[in-house]
């Protein structure tokens, strides 16, 4: 699947075709989109601090700065998606623990990495607002969450015995 289908999907959730047409995307094109979507959602922030680098309070020079980021960035962008997904896919699993659905951690993840599109946007045009980041953190999180949880009741409960 193509990463504007992908991309497409994501938009759409929680719809319940979306959600099964996203949860047969393999592992490595979920990393591959989810690796882009951070990149580009985070970028103007470091654009911004590469912009407003002052030398006089660092101790290395512009050009080392430039080739810190260009070098460190990508690597940073991989921490966060495997860890900031894994952490918030955590989150995702109570709620599935809490309403005794079938769902395993692997899908989970999956779902909140695809769930991850439009709050990160929402989050970005909040952050660049004069407001305080906390408003940007929590109305992200929720919107998350909110998506996350009708996402998981569309799959079936545990059948007890």
């Amino acid at each position: 699947m193509s990463i504007l289908s992908v991309i497409t999907y994501c938009m759409k959730l929680p719809n319940k075709k979306a959600l099964f047409q996203l949860n047969r995307v393999n592992m490595r094109d979920t990393l591959v989109y989810l690796f882009i979507l951070f990149f580009l959602t985070f970028s103007p922030n470091v654009i911004n601090a590469m912009l407003n680098f002052d030398p006089v309070e660092a101790s290395l020079s512009y050009s080392q700065y430039v080739m810190q980021v260009i070098i460190f960035y990508p690597f940073l962008i991989m921490f966060l998606v495997i860890s900031g997904v894994s952490l918030l896919a955590f989150g995702a699993w109570v709620i599935k623990w809490a309403m005794k659905r079938k769902l395993v951690y692997q899908q989970l993840w999956k779902m909140t990495g695809f769930a991850l599109l439009l709050p990160l946007f929402i989050y970005q045009l909040i952050f660049w607002a004069p407001i305080h980041n906390i408003f940007a953190y929590t109305i992200s999180l929720i919107w998350l969450y909110a998506l996350i949880y009708q996402m998981v009741l569309v799959y079936p409960a545990v059948q007890r015995k």
